[in-house]
């Protein structure tokens, strides 16, 4: 797998679907932003009440405040599925169709309950991984790290996508699989944490980090599926329309 041709790939389908990409990760962070201050208030509202409500104030602010947390999961569970989703969807179709991403691609739900599900299921045991002393959280991402472009591109349930990732991530071998992953989640987190100071440039950069990490993704799970042509002719394709239209 080349390292080099996975930031080249993304960031070839990054750019030539900036516009859409970007306002589906922007209209994601804005309704999480939202969720998190009316969970905020909640609890802030809930420390009032238990201060100076009593028994019976404190017991309902800490019911109200248990609801909140749930529906702002729920709400940023659902919402991330959607636009994590519909991203993947944008750049697969690009690759497969060579077709443009368009702002209507966003009213598609069709693949959210199953993107949902299958992000609440990997991120459990990965997650459960990382707590068992950090190692097996990464092999879990090695091995599942294709799962969530599968559900999406071949439309698989959670436990076939499961597997035929392991597939996948082993055919250039496990270990070159989990480097190329790793050497782009730390270029990218250090490029945003490095431009994090710098308030507006970091929330821009930040907001951008999201559609070029899952390009990234892409790029390698074409790669590992011996399809990594497919980028090519795709942003050739869109670079010819655009050289002809100008």
């Amino acid at each position: 797998m080349d390292i080099g041709k996975c930031f080249k790939d993304a960031w070839g389908l990054f750019r030539i679907d900036l516009g859409p990409l970007l306002v589906t990760a922007l209209i994601a962070s804005v309704i999480m932003a939202v969720a998190s201050a009316v969970l905020l208030a909640v609890m802030a509202g809930g420390i009032g009440l238990m201060r100076f409500g009593g028994a019976a104030g404190g017991a309902f602010a800490s019911v109200s405040a248990f609801f909140a947390f749930v529906l702002a999961f729920a709400v940023g569970l659902v919402v991330y599925a959607w636009a994590a989703a519909t991203m993947f969807r944008m750049i697969v179709r690009r690759v497969r169709e060579r077709r443009p991403a368009a702002y209507a691609d966003m009213k598609e739900a069709d693949q959210i309950g199953a993107f949902a599900v299958a992000f609440v299921i990997l991120g459990v045991l990965i997650g459960i991984g990382y707590a068992l002393f950090v190692i097996p959280g990464l092999i879990l991402t090695t091995i599942w790290i294709y799962a969530l472009p599968l559900v999406v591109d071949r439309g698989l349930g959670v436990g076939d996508a499961m597997s035929e990732s392991r597939t996948l991530a082993a055919a250039p071998g496990y270990f070159i699989t989990f480097l190329t992953w790793l050497v782009g989640a730390l270029v990218v987190g250090i490029i945003v944490s490095v431009l994090n100071v710098v308030p507006v440039i970091g929330l821009i950069v930040g907001l951008l980090a999201v559609p070029f990490e899952l390009a990234y993704m892409l790029s390698m799970y074409f790669q590992a599926s011996g399809e990594g042509h497919l980028i090519d002719a795709a942003i050739g394709q869109a670079s010819a329309a655009r050289g002809a239209g100008g």
